[in-house]
């Protein structure tokens, strides 16, 4: 990805608000784990000018994999899968992290992926584990998927031994220390929140065990 395409996104997500920085009143993650940041990706759909050009820089990158069908991931993926599906006339497909548990039980929709070629497109990526469980559902459903387009990407250690296992290539727009370096020069975070941010990031365990 180019240098103009991760600057473009980093302003793109400041702009929409969508990077959130507590050092003080920090957010609890998912893993259960309080971070002094939160990325929320989500938060670009409704700014339209950030919002197109993150598509726009996500359908460059796309449009390089030879894809027959575009699959995103239920909730946050399937908005910019379908920003990308419409900019290159593809078909959509969305993946739930299960079947569901009524009407047809089906866990992927939009139609037959069997025998095609497909990209997974999400919003971020942390520990990689919701990326392995969208591309073993469309595996498992006659797909070949190998690569993954994203807007973001802060990687745990986790990530790069779960792509590895999936023989997953990735693309991203835009990295935390990208974010990070715009943030500061954008006068969104001061030198004491940034270095906060990157305590976090050297050992995010211990910094939320400290924050407790």
């Amino acid at each position: 990805m180019s240098d103009n395409a991760s600057q473009v996104t980093a302003r793109a997500l400041l702009d929409a608000g969508a990077f959130l920085i507590r050092p003080q009143a920090p957010f609890r993650l998912t893993s259960g784990l309080l971070a002094p940041i939160y990325i929320n990706c989500r938060l670009i759909l409704g700014h339209a000018d950030a919002r197109r050009k993150i598509a726009d820089e996500l359908s460059v990158n796309v449009a390089k994999q030879d894809a027959e069908i575009i699959a995103g991931g239920v909730t946050a993926g399937v908005p910019f899968a379908t920003l990308v599906a419409d900019r290159l006339d593809l078909p959509l497909v969305y993946v739930r992290p299960q079947p569901k548990n009524h009407g047809t039980s089906g866990q992927i929709e939009g139609g037959d992926v069997r025998g095609r070629k497909i990209v997974l497109v999400e919003d971020l990526v942390t520990s990689a584990t919701s990326i392995a469980i969208f591309t073993n559902a469309l595996r498992l459903a006659g797909a070949t998927v190998d690569h993954t387009s994203l807007v973001f990407a802060r990687m745990t250690d986790a990530a790069d031994p779960t792509l590895e296992d999936l023989g997953m290539s990735i693309s991203v727009l835009c990295d935390i220390e990208t974010l990070l370096d715009l943030a500061e020069e954008e006068g969104v975070a001061d030198a004491a929140e940034i270095a906060e941010v990157r305590n976090y990031l050297d050992d995010a365990e211990g910094w939320s065990a400290m924050h407790q």
